[in-house]
């Protein structure tokens, strides 16, 4: 892995993200509703490029705000390649947010695991995201190592390594679109044996750990409405087969495959098929905001249609059953006609009565 590289790279497009590239306006508001410790974890000014994203939107947007998690001995400002081309295409960068869960940029170290630590970073961070863009929904991009890590954030419960640590209910309502690139879903083949702490069977990438069979009982958790799989058949990191599996696949997730590339290129040279899926919905068309010239008007126009279609489904189904209810009661009322059976008795006991003259005839007979 050549992240020296990148990093070096890094500094000489922009040396001004060296410590963070959050804008201050997501800053400020961090600083408002989080505590300095907590803030300080977010930025991470200990690293090249320890976090990315946030500011005011300038223009109207039918994209939504995407949280990306980064991979192994890796951080936020990596990812500068897929950012510049969602923003090429239009993808607002206001929206694009990023915070590192490692130690961030180095030389590839196999003593990390995915520790409920770095779990709950992410999970927090998605969180923040949500609040602060007050957005219904987001999507999530998780990359080799950083996809088992958010989709456990997504799913929630408890932590792997520690079951005394929850994390909440699944954020599944919350996220519309999850990709997976080149993710480490199933393991790495790389962990045939379960060597250092990444291989480790608890929280590590061997094909049985714990953490791995935990995130794959599930299916469809990751997404309300679809959660892909981005592989290649040239990757040599998590590789393209893992214990007779592929090893990025996951429970309901669509496969996309790529021939060739390597795991890198995985990651960074397929972002045009990652905005792709993230529009796919709706074509780069949000179901709330149409896209046009008046945009506005063409929303209030829009919600208007909407509020008349609305209104005779609320009340139209409610009538036929209050109709039925009232049409319904004088049937149980029918009782009353049991009463003329009662009127009848006072006939049966006139009878004998009426009798009674013969009695009288036999006495006249006998004289």
């Amino acid at each position: 892995m050549k992240w020296i590289t990148v990093a070096a790279a890094l500094a000489v497009i922009n040396t001004a993200t060296c410590g963070h590239d959050v804008h201050k306006h997501f800053m400020a508001w961090m600083k408002q509703h989080y505590t300095p410790e907590e803030v300080k974890a977010f930025v991470r000014d200990d690293l090249t490029t320890g976090s990315i994203g946030g500011g005011p939107l300038t223009k109207e947007t039918n994209d939504r705000p995407v949280v990306f998690v980064h991979g192994l001995n890796n951080e936020a400002g990596n990812l500068w390649k897929v950012a510049r081309v969602f923003a090429a295409h239009g993808f607002p960068t206001q929206y694009m947010f990023a915070t590192t869960w490692g130690r961030g940029l180095e030389p590839t170290n196999f003593n990390v695991g995915m520790s409920c630590a770095h779990v709950r970073h992410i999970r927090r961070f998605i969180e923040m995201v949500l609040k602060y863009t007050g957005a219904k929904q987001i999507d999530v991009i998780g990359y080799s190592m950083g996809s088992p890590i958010a989709r456990k954030a997504i799913l929630g419960g408890k932590c792997v390594d520690d079951a005394n640590v929850a994390l909440g209910p699944s954020l599944q309502s919350r996220i519309h679109t999850y990709i997976s690139v080149a993710g480490a879903n199933q393991g790495s083949y790389l962990c045939g044996l379960p060597f250092f702490e990444i291989c480790n069977m608890n929280t590590g990438l061997s094909c049985n750990s714990k953490f791995l069979a935990d995130i794959n009982w599930f299916k469809n958790y990751e997404s309300s409405y679809k959660s892909f799989n981005l592989a290649s058949s040239g990757d040599s990191v998590v590789g393209y087969m893992a214990c007779g599996k592929k090893a990025s696949e996951f429970p309901g997730g669509h496969e996309w495959k790529v021939e060739g590339m390597n795991h890198e290129q995985t990651e960074f040279d397929t972002a045009e098929i990652q905005l792709k899926m993230l529009r796919e919905s709706t074509d780069g068309k949000s179901k709330s905001r149409p896209a046009g010239k008046n945009s506005f008007a063409e929303v209030k126009k829009y919600l208007n249609t909407k509020r008349r279609d609305v209104k005779p489904l609320k009340t139209a189904k409610p009538v036929p059953k209050k109709v039925a209810a009232k049409k319904g009661a004088p049937k149980k009322a029918a009782p009353p006609k049991k009463a003329p059976a009662k009127k009848a008795a006072p006939a049966k006991r006139a009878s004998p009565k009426k009798a009674a003259p013969p009695k009288k005839n036999q006495k006249p007979a006998r004289h």
